[in-house]
């Protein structure tokens, strides 16, 4: 038996995360939460594998409801984004481990009432969900930047992100990604930043510059830090690392991973989607071809839920999943700072103003 768990949003994107709950080995699901119960039953029974028989039975307007009925003892939050902070809030009153998918708020005052919640709520989890951190590509990237064997100290970086993103989900309906300003660095950008902060930990400083941009055809009506973005970082030791990013572009053989570089005292890695060169004096030591996105990213969620698990029942990776997926959110925030401002942010700063 897995930890039992309520799953919260199960159309759309939420379904492929639904199915990647059914597929993992650590949790099992227990109830649904989605405000269109129709909707939802619609979803399970369009699941694959071993999905439980009483599911459709279980589908609840609320957190509250759903955990009065069923007492689970994890979250997982897949709704709009624009109700993440209040659903995370609830789920931590509830006394449950949460993991929601990034961003866990759209704002600063969002981000201290999470982190309120999150204190009262004692020794229960909070993780941003961060998919693709977990798929292998991913994982040898960060193996390569942390471990003993690959490029050692960082001297520098650079990752190259270019996508047409289309934010329309109906003919008058948009993704927040679209409406809510400075999106674009926590939902897009993410992805990738988020990797470099699970190897890497916090920059000391970020500069950072967003993109304006008009495309009915991509739902980008100009509203600020939607369309793209650029981001110089420094490190403690003075390592730089650059990051470009689009949603305005088009087609790309890599996706959504994006390209990147890194250059350390002990060797260079390349990385192109699930194809990763690690160079040392000029020679090519190691070339892999590895599995990068998932389609659908279902395997990455459900090796990511498996981990969320395995720190609940062990403790192994806890503090890291916790704090990286967190800081994410606070170096993506300190960007939209940087670039409303037009100032270096000191990142460390930033972040104790925030938890203070």
């Amino acid at each position: 038996m897995g930890i039992p768990t309520i799953h919260v949003g199960c159309m759309h994107f939420g379904h492929g995360r639904l199915q990647a709950l059914i597929n993992a080995n650590g949790l099992d699901a227990v109830a649904v939460v989605d405000l269109d119960a129709d909707g939802a039953r619609q979803s399970i029974a369009e699941l694959s594998g071993d999905v439980p028989d009483y599911l459709s039975d279980r589908v609840y307007r609320s957190v509250t409801e759903a955990q009065e009925a069923h007492s689970a003892e994890a979250c997982l939050v897949y709704a709009s984004t624009t109700a993440h902070a209040s659903l995370i809030a609830e789920s931590l009153g509830l006394g449950l481990h949460t993991l929601c998918v990034k961003p866990v708020v759209t704002s600063q005052d969002e981000l201290k009432s999470v982190i309120a919640a999150h204190r009262k709520a004692g020794d229960r989890m909070l993780v941003q969900g961060q998919n693709k951190r977990w798929n292998p590509a991913a994982a040898k990237m960060r193996e390569w930047l942390r471990d003993d064997g690959g490029v050692g100290e960082m001297l520098g970086g650079e990752c190259r992100f270019w996508i047409r993103q289309n934010l329309w989900t109906g003919p008058n309906s948009r993704q927040p990604d679209a409406f809510v300003e400075g999106l674009f660095f926590h939902a897009g950008t993410s992805h990738q930043l988020d990797q470099l902060v699970a190897a890497k930990g916090l920059p000391k400083y970020v500069t950072a510059r967003t993109h304006t941009r008009t495309d009915e055809t991509l739902a980008q009506t100009g509203v600020w830090g939607t369309a793209g973005g650029q981001a110089l970082m420094e490190y403690a030791n003075g390592a730089p690392f650059s990051y470009t990013g689009t949603r305005a572009g088009h087609s790309t053989h890599v996706g959504w991973s994006g390209s990147w570089t890194f250059h350390g005292v002990e060797g260079d890695l390349r990385r192109d989607g699930g194809h990763l060169e690690l160079h040392r004096s000029g020679e090519l030591v190691e070339s892999v071809d590895l599995q990068d996105l998932h389609p659908g990213l279902v395997e990455d969620d459900r090796i990511q839920f498996d981990a969320f698990a395995n720190a609940i029942e062990t403790g192994e990776g806890r503090e890291w999943m916790e704090t990286s997926s967190v800081n994410t959110w606070v170096l993506m925030e300190a960007c939209n700072v940087s670039a409303r401002k037009e100032k270096r942010v000191d990142v460390e700063k930033f972040r104790e103003g925030l938890f203070a």
